[in-house]
């Protein structure tokens, strides 16, 4: 009985010996197919390398799946040739690539042009002027006068001078309204303001006239300045030349004249507007202040006599 149990044992490892060798085997025959394909020269130009970039994959399969190594590892497609440049002859120049040229648009003929090149718009020639009619000459362009030109189109505007005619002592200035003195001029005796309540010289002559009516000019002059302000109201300087300069106040908005203008003697610069904050208590009035050479003259002086 002993020796029957003995051989049984014996004939179990035996068998487990030939197939752990069977399957030693197989798996170096797979590793044999694997890496070195039949139909090729392992040590040729189709032979494939095996470097630890390509085996280390697979050892990490192995650890997670041990059939990794029976199975056969995908063969990487190797690059396409490039091609090969035709030699070139030494010392020739490499010609430049070409460029398309742009596409010409077809043109439209044309009209035959008359002698005198003249087209009317539905392309038909308007035949030149014969040899006995005279080809008419060119407007002569006026000289420089020193004078401003304004051209407005087809409107013939006359010429505005540059200059004007200074104001002098023997002159007499146009009263700028018609009304009453509601307080007049007077450097010595004190006079009344009834807006301030109090007594003081006055500068000035301030003229009583209804919103609107029109301030002229007293003289030819130029616009030294637009202005306004709470005593005066908008007011307006003209330089009448020599010196003198007069100020025109409490005006309406719409001033007239702008600076740098030049005036003519009854020119309207403006009109009169609502008073000052200095002037509420005298009505609608103007305000006319005149000096010469920067000291204050009395306008009755130079202001024309009342009918």
């Amino acid at each position: 009985m002993k020796h029957k149990a003995e051989d049984s044992i014996f004939k179990k490892k035996g068998f487990f010996i030939a197939l752990y060798s069977c399957l030693g085997a197989v798996a170096v025959l797979a590793m044999v197919i694997t890496f070195f394909p039949f139909g090729g020269d392992p040590y040729g130009e189709d032979a494939h390398p095996v470097g630890a970039d390509t085996v280390l994959p697979y050892q990490q399969q192995a650890e997670a799946d041990p059939e990794a190594w029976f199975r056969p590892r995908p063969t990487p497609t190797p690059p396409p040739p490039m091609p090969t440049p035709a030699p070139q002859a030494p010392g020739a120049a490499t010609p430049p690539p070409r460029v398309p040229a742009a596409p010409v648009p077809p043109t439209a003929p044309s009209a035959p042009t008359p002698p005198d090149g003249t087209i009317t718009p539905n392309g038909e020639p308007i035949p030149g002027p014969t040899s006995s009619q005279p080809t008419p000459a060119a407007s002569p362009v006026p000289p420089a006068t020193g004078q401003e030109y304004y051209e407005v189109p087809h409107i013939a505007v006359a010429p505005v001078p540059a200059t004007f005619n200074p104001f002098t002592a023997n002159d007499r200035m146009i009263w700028p309204v018609e009304g009453d003195i509601a307080m007049d001029f007077d450097l010595y005796t004190l006079v009344y303001d009834p807006t301030l309540d109090r007594f003081a010289v006055n500068d000035d002559i301030r003229i009583t006239a209804q919103e609107g009516t029109p301030v002229r000019a007293g003289a030819d002059g130029r616009i030294l300045s637009v202005g306004s302000n709470v005593r005066y109201g908008n007011y307006v300087m003209v330089d009448h030349g020599n010196g003198w300069v007069a100020r025109y106040g409490q005006l309406m908005d719409a001033v007239m004249v702008n600076e740098g203008d030049v005036i003519r003697t009854g020119q309207v610069i403006g009109g009169v507007g609502q008073p000052s904050y200095f002037g509420t208590m005298l009505g609608t009035h103007l305000n006319f202040r005149l000096t010469r050479d920067g000291g204050v003259i009395d306008p009755h002086t130079v202001l024309a006599e009342r009918g």
